[in-house]
């Protein structure tokens, strides 16, 4: 059964490997695929350096409806299949993004963005729930509160244009990097049942503890509307296949992950340097970690829309 456990381990990591190795290579072709022209210079006027150089940041502030699910179980006793959002009585999310990009090439960005965002419900359950182990009382309200240290994401990836079309109206990029996810998820209500030595004095479960970083691959497109307008969309995800975590809790964590984000939207261009934009976005996110002591499943999407800032210097 250990070989077994081991063998399926390693086709994990191969995969993983396949897959950032895949976008490693996409990286390299779009990058050779745009032309490098060297700048005209005017016959009476110096020449001038063919990159300048220009850094980026970006604030945005994003407001969506939580959904999916969350399950987590210690040793023998399964945890309760909990619904997100209205299942729990949450409010809508309110998320921060701090975002930072660097010329690095002619047309080519290192991006690099963290997101904040926390949880808060409360809800009554006609029957006993089970969280890590623990039992919490029925008819009695199971709050869900996670604060913004410990709800965050860290993204960062290079950004490749691919060229312009139809008169330089439509310009397309490639995105390739990685993404990290640090989600410790609580609940606190009457307990039924007394806490392990593991689950700790509040019912909580560290998802960060088994976490890998995720490969992340996508495109991003951006539509000269008029002078002031401008129509953006992109889309950005990944997938860790079943492997092991390089853990150990209880026996070998075996996990698989998946990291998606998408969003459109339009650009307002405020004078030279600063845009303001709103639009749609979507994100999703699963974690399914697997050992001897726990079975920890989630499964979160959220979906609202979002307001932003950015200017460059």
């Amino acid at each position: 059964m250990e070989s077994q456990i081991w063998e399926k381990g390693g086709e994990g990591v191969r995969r993983c490997l396949y897959l950032a190795v895949g976008c490693l290579f996409l990286t390299v072709a779009a990058r050779a695929s745009v032309p490098v022209r060297p700048a005209r210079a005017h016959p009476d006027r110096p020449a001038r350096h063919p990159h300048h150089r220009h850094t980026h940041w970006e604030i945005r502030l994003m407001r969506g409806n939580p959904g999916g699910f969350i399950q987590v179980r210690e040793n023998a006793v399964r945890g309760t299949p909990l619904a997100l959002g209205s299942g729990l009585g949450m409010s809508p999310l309110l998320r921060l993004r701090l975002g930072w990009a660097d010329s690095v090439g002619p047309d080519q960005w290192l991006v690099i963005r963290l997101d904040l965002s926390r949880f808060s419900g409360q809800k009554l359950f006609p029957q006993t729930i089970y969280f890590n182990g623990v039992g919490l009382a029925p008819g009695r309200p199971v709050y869900s509160d996670t604060p913004v240290e410990e709800d965050w994401q860290l993204t960062a990836f290079d950004r490749i244009g691919l060229g312009s079309w139809f008169h330089r109206r439509l310009r397309a990029a490639i995105e390739a990097g990685f993404t990290y996810v640090g989600l410790t998820f609580k609940l606190n209500g009457s307990l039924v049942t007394q806490p392990s030595q593991m689950s700790g004095p509040h019912t909580m479960e560290d998802f960060i503890t088994q976490e890998l970083p995720v490969p992340q691959i996508g495109l991003r497109l951006v539509g000269t509307l008029s002078r002031h307008w401008s129509l953006v969309g992109s889309i950005l995800g990944g997938h860790l296949p079943n492997l092991y975590s390089l853990r150990n809790e209880g026996g070998k964590v075996y996990v698989t992950q998946t990291d998606r984000e998408a969003d459109l939207g339009v650009v307002y261009r405020l004078g030279r340097f600063g845009r303001l934009g709103f639009g749609w976005y979507d994100r999703y996110y699963m974690q399914h970690e697997v050992s001897q002591q726990d079975g920890n499943y989630i499964r979160m999407s959220e979906n609202g829309l979002y307001l932003g800032f950015s200017s460059r210097f």
